[in-house]
């Protein structure tokens, strides 16, 4: 009703202005600017065949901003998914060890955000009110609160974690440790195995009782289904919008596969391969890691 579009209507024809076009420029469809030069092609016949070109020439932006949001989402999930942190088994420490575990994954998250707002043009500053431009308690709320997740509908299970754990999962290092592992690690403990360096220090930690710390299943799920409600509102958001977006709205009918169904197997082998994430020193960059990158986001892509 702000836009008085029926003023405006009238006002032109009173010029003897009949012919018009219109474009949402806050909210446009996914395809508006597609039906904007289709409509200039019309009234600009002599023009046709620039307006087709540069309707094309902007189709093709559009999916690469597409594609190469859904690798830097991909890349994201995979750094958390790999984050794996060892603890002494003591509540202190383990609650210590949760906490950086939290702030690793936030800031990790903030990272992508912030490379996905700069790919699709808009800044923080762009929203004041909102750093994202989506609304509810799933984006208010910590990442971690449990609450977050009931929000966008995921289940948790019994056995996760709560309190200051909240969002983690032990691993517990002693738990099936055979003979064969541990004259194993002594090989390793005495340089005899040459591939001490990647396991024999976590064998090592296992035998000493140390537990390992990782981003709960359900997280790593919100994870993804924020970030992809974030580039569907990006995606049909235009650059005088003010509001905020509803991202239930976005993601409704989309994201069942996120929810309930088993983490995609791209995920589990990330989970067994703790150098493959950029958030400790251990990250080692491998051709392995790239294509589980790649393969994750064309299954991001068709969701």
């Amino acid at each position: 009703p702000d836009q008085r579009i029926d003023e405006w209507r009238n006002a032109m024809a009173r010029l003897g202005l009949h012919a018009v076009v219109e474009f949402d420029t806050i909210a446009p469809p996914l395809d508006g600017e597609d039906q904007l030069y289709d409509k200039l092609a019309l009234l600009l016949d002599t023009h046709a065949h620039t307006l087709k070109a540069l309707k094309q020439d902007i189709a093709q932006q559009r999916a690469q901003r597409h594609q190469d949001a859904m690798a830097l989402v991909a890349d994201m999930l995979i750094d958390i998914a790999a984050l794996r942190l060892s603890s002494p088994p003591d509540t202190a420490d383990l609650e210590k060890t949760a906490a950086t575990l939290h702030e690793l994954a936030r800031k990790r998250e903030q990272k992508v955000i912030d490379a996905l707002l700069r790919r699709y043009n808009f800044r923080n500053a762009d929203f004041p009110s909102h750093p994202l431009p989506l609304q509810g308690e799933r984006w208010d709320m910590d990442l971690f609160h449990p609450q977050a997740l009931k929000d966008m509908g995921i289940h948790v299970g019994k056995g996760m974690a709560a309190g200051a754990m909240a969002g983690a999962t032990l691993d517990m290092f002693t738990a099936g440790i055979s003979l064969g592992a541990a004259t194993l690690l002594g090989a390793a403990a005495g340089g005899l195995w040459q591939g001490a360096d990647k396991l024999g220090r976590r064998l090592l930690g296992r035998m000493r009782g140390y537990q390992e710390l990782t981003v709960d299943d359900a997280v790593l799920r919100l994870l993804a289904m924020r970030e992809l409600a974030l580039v569907a509102a990006l995606e049909r958001r235009g650059h005088a919008a003010q509001g905020p977006v509803d991202a239930s709205a976005l993601m409704a009918g989309r994201d069942e596969a996120l929810r309930k169904e088993k983490l995609p197997e791209e995920l589990l082998e990330a989970r067994a391969s703790p150098e493959w994430s950029t958030l400790t020193d251990a990250y080692q960059p491998s051709a392995r890691r790239a294509e589980t990158v790649k393969k994750l986001a064309t299954f991001l892509q068709s969701l």
